[in-house]
């Protein structure tokens, strides 16, 4: 039987959770004064013999199967063997199906991995959350020790920290890339101007830039009901911010919401003429999240936003079935007024603790464990020991392949195919990661903070570090830092609704300025002024 995908704002219905924070007063923690450590009594023991248990949802490795082989989920189990851990595993492309349902249904995980923009202000509506800042205080000296002031902004409601932990890795790593090789072929330079780029991506999709007499390859591949494609806004003078975050800049005296302003209808209108001409891949917008680039690596689109950091396995993923195959970063797109650029996320990624957890303590205590030395010496790594990096070196800490050495390997696909049900965020998705610098780092001994600085400047190809500086040079940051106490109400609301209208406007199946009025109306009447006003007096 067909199921019908339920919407964030339609899964908030199922189960009237406007009274959720009654039915969930009982399950709470004892409460404490601000400073104070919680009172023991408001943490749950388990019964004498009996283990205490622990949920975790997270998305790291392509299976559940995967996930339970990690490195890091057996070093958990076998650090605590008091706690019986239940690996509540989701794949990365079912993630924005799956957490408005869990929310709904108030079936959060004990340790569960969210979105701050986009996932908190529904948890924070219906009261779902434990506030961490006893916790932290207590238990969690690691977490904070590594933890950006700033980065805590996103999650911080009333004055009270309502995270766990939040990513403290580089996420202001996105830029764009084309097929040098197909660009060659055709006689084509990568394009500066969005007249420029419709020109590229018609080339791309209608003049067989692979050669194999088909007509089996497109321009782009969408990314997940526009979600990710800013660089194709940012001409326009306005955004969508990253992962559908929302982009606000200064806007005359006021901070303003780019959703809501005239330039939006341009770019809009532009991609529409695009999808109508057939050059970007039918199967975008409606693609599960996480599987957007797989055309770029497949060899069937010539043109992606992506990251930086990802350039040198993907160049590798394209060659194995386009031998000649070869990316190269270019400058963002401009459009009439001159702009162009690249969003930057800052620090979305979190996990949380909700008031149905009857031990956030060993909550905090198991997640600070994986970032004291020790344990960040043999899990910073990416790829699996033995398969995909060296393993360990003498001291115990992990090592990676260069470029260089990777290539050397004839059998360096075979390797990643091996692993690749481990490998997605290494088998247990964790706030830090060799992305960039990482303020992880601060707080390791010297001489292994200089072996994991080692590691990181042999880590990429000199055509990705040329990309860093592309992206870095274009980065464009929201203005808006902190969410307000109206974003609990509407955000959730706002955002699903922005999301619907745009994907339609570009595929064609809405008229774009009745389109236009009702989204404005509807922003209007269901707490978008209020926002605003509450943003730009925070």
């Amino acid at each position: 039987m067909l199921q019908q995908k339920i919407t964030r704002r339609q899964a908030l219905k199922l189960l009237g959770m406007g009274a959720a924070g009654a039915a969930l007063a009982a399950c709470a923690p004892v409460g404490t004064a601000p400073g104070q450590a919680p009172a023991q009594g408001g943490e749950a023991a388990a019964p004498s013999g009996e283990k205490i248990k622990i949920s975790i949802s997270h998305i790291g490795g392509n299976s559940l199967e995967g996930s339970e082989k990690s490195q890091r989920m057996i070093m958990l189990r076998k650090h605590f063997p008091d706690i019986e851990f239940e690996n509540l595993w989701v794949s990365y492309a079912a993630y924005l199906d799956k957490i408005p349902l869990n929310i709904a249904s108030n079936d959060l995980a004990d340790m569960q991995f969210c979105n701050a923009f986009n996932d908190v202000p529904l948890m924070m509506q219906n009261d779902l959350l434990t506030a961490m800042d006893d916790y932290l205080a207590k238990y969690g000296k690691d977490i904070t020790a590594v933890t950006p002031e700033k980065a805590w902004d996103s999650t911080l409601y009333d004055g009270k920290q309502y995270a766990l932990a939040h990513n403290v890795y580089d996420l202001n790593i996105w830029g764009t890339y084309h097929r040098q090789d197909w660009l060659t072929k055709l006689g084509l330079k990568a394009p500066t101007t969005t007249d420029e780029y419709g020109t590229v991506l018609a080339g791309y999709t209608k003049k067989d830039p692979d050669g194999n007499g088909k007509a089996d390859t497109y321009g782009r591949t969408l990314d997940t009901t526009i979600r990710f494609d800013d660089d194709l806004f940012h001409p326009f003078g306005v955004a969508i911010g990253h992962h559908m975050n929302g982009f606000w800049r200064k806007r005359g005296d006021a901070l303003a919401l780019d959703w809501v302003q005239p330039e939006m209808k341009d770019p809009l209108a532009w991609l529409r003429k695009l999808w109508a001409d057939g050059v970007f891949d039918p199967d975008s917008i409606t693609l599960p999240l996480g599987q957007e680039w797989n055309s770029l690596r497949g060899g069937i689109v010539g043109n992606a936003y992506t990251s930086w950091v990802g350039l040198d396995d993907t160049v590798k993923q394209i060659q194995t079935v386009q031998k000649d195959g070869v990316l190269v970063a270019t400058n963002p797109i401009s459009g009439p007024a001159g702009e162009g650029g690249f969003t930057g996320e800052g620090w979305p990624w979190v996990y949380v603790v909700p008031k149905t957890c009857k031990n956030p303590d060993k909550v905090t205590q198991v997640l600070d464990w994986f970032y004291t030395p020790d344990v960040v010496g043999q899990v910073f790594c990416e790829g699996v020991a033995g398969v995909t990096n060296p393993g360990p070196n003498d001291k115990g800490w992990c090592q990676e392949y260069t470029p260089a050495e990777k290539a050397a390997m004839s059998d360096w696909a075979d390797k990643q195919n091996s692993v690749a049900d481990i490998t997605q965020y290494q088998g247990l998705w964790l706030p830090y990661n060799t992305v960039g610098p990482t303020p992880i780092f601060s707080t390791l001994p010297d001489d292994m903070k200089k072996h994991f600085e080692d590691i990181l400047a042999a880590k990429y190809s000199k055509e990705a570090l040329a990309a860093r500086d592309i992206s870095q040079k274009y980065l464009r940051l929201t203005e808006k830092k902190r969410p307000v106490d109206a974003e609990k109400d509407s955000w959730p609301n706002l955002q699903t609704r922005f999301s619907e209208f745009i994907s339609q406007a570009v595929s064609g199946t809405i008229d774009l300025d009745s389109g236009w009025t009702d989204w404005l109306a509807y922003f209007q009447a269901n707490g978008g002024p209020t926002i605003t006003d509450q943003v730009n007096k925070s």
